[in-house]
């Protein structure tokens, strides 16, 4: 399945938990609930490019690059996405603590599903295509 498109969130599971447990004040968390986070993809085959834009600002990477973004003041994160068969994975640490997040993106029923793990706080945003 092709992840080629623009994408937006739809919906969210546990994503204000997973923000509190990363660390995200307050505010931000209850405007990321409802920030209309895009992701816009270029699939060639195997190469990726994905710039995403959310409350949080924007960031262009491609995939099996290490890149850093940070979700908060004082949360930078680096890490990078790699393409594991059908399905995106992502593994980032936090500078300030080196806890790890890890996330996936699959393509589930026409949906993009990204699932998210920090410090055993699971959350997951389903993306629509536009």
């Amino acid at each position: 399945m092709s992840f080629d498109g623009t994408w937006k969130v739809d919906r969210s599971d546990n994503y204000e938990k997973f923000l509190e447990k990363m660390g995200v004040d307050e505010e931000k968390r209850k405007l990321a609930a409802h920030d209309n986070m895009k992701l816009k993809i270029k699939q060639n085959g195997k190469q990726f490019s994905v710039h995403e834009s959310s409350v949080y600002g924007s960031v262009n990477y491609f995939l099996d690059n290490t890149f850093q973004f940070e979700v908060d003041i004082d949360v930078l994160l680096v890490g990078e996405w790699t393409l594991n068969g059908a399905k995106m994975e992502g593994e980032f640490t936090r500078q300030d603590n080196k806890k790890v997040l890890k996330t996936t993106r699959e393509i589930v029923g026409g949906e993009l599903v990204q699932n998210y793990l920090y410090e055993g706080v699971e959350a997951k945003r389903i993306f629509k295509r536009e």
